[in-house]
């Protein structure tokens, strides 16, 4: 039996954290000057920091955490409410065995099929909820937050 392990190569790695940095407070204020401006001192603090707090407006939140990955919409007995749900992501490696025909070149040079089986090491990821912002007239009216 083999052992093969694929791992992602160092070119994707940057490329990826190239794209990370692209979704920051901080850039995300560069791209909407004006609307940061019009916000007040204390929220634009909080702003920068990546934080929402109770009573921030709908584009307080935009810029501190970006769009949201889902849009709820929830009705109640008061009225209805916009929830913006943002998601994380876990991964972990999951080995598993594979068997199969695999082609493989001979000690002569020659190709030959074999019948065999290969561990592969294969990320798994997994979503979760980590942050749930609730608005109601333009405002934030409740955070619900995982431990």
């Amino acid at each position: 039996m083999k052992t093969i392990s694929f791992s992602i190569p160092g070119l994707a790695v940057a490329a990826m954290l190239a794209l990370a940095g692209c979704a920051t407070p901080e850039s995300r204020i560069r791209k909407n000057p004006a609307a940061f401006d019009a916000l007040s001192p204390e929220v634009q603090e909080a702003v920068r920091q990546g934080r929402v707090e109770l009573g921030f407006p709908t584009v307080a939140v935009e810029l501190a955490l970006g769009k949201p990955d889902r849009i709820y919409t929830r009705q109640t007995e008061t009225g209805t409410q916009e929830v913006w749900s943002y998601v994380g992501y876990t991964t972990s490696l999951d080995r598993q065995r594979v068997e199969g025909r695999f082609r493989i070149k001979d000690p002569q040079g020659g190709y030959r099929t074999v019948t065999d089986s290969i561990w592969v090491d294969v990320d798994r990821r997994t979503e979760y909820e980590k942050l749930r912002v609730e608005f109601g007239g333009g405002q934030v009216r409740a955070i619900e937050r995982t431990r």
